[in-house]
């Protein structure tokens, strides 16, 4: 089975069975901009957890490459993933 795209609110994914919406963070912890927004709007879990994690991890387990995952629905997760170094990119 290869990749299949899907057009629609990536917040409210149609397929069936378990979901993942996948969100690239900095790692600086900080939540604001893009479509963390979307994310922030539909689920306060997702917001609440990672500020959490990297309270609690900000020297040690927090950094590129580390994933976070949040369950917000039966079949829904939100992955956390710290791929962005320091803040928002440029337009």
């Amino acid at each position: 089975m290869g990749v299949r795209y899907l057009k629609g609110d990536a917040t409210s994914p149609q397929a069936k069975g378990v979901k993942i919406v996948a969100h690239v963070c900095n790692d600086l912890g900080g939540w604001g901009k893009g479509f963390v927004l979307a994310v922030s709007r539909r689920w306060k879990e997702p917001e609440a957890e990672y500020r959490r994690w990297y309270r609690e991890r900000a020297g040690s387990g927090f950094g590129l490459g580390a994933v976070q995952f949040v369950q917000v629905e039966k079949y829904v997760w939100v992955a956390n993933m710290v791929a962005q170094r320091g803040g928002q990119a440029e337009p």
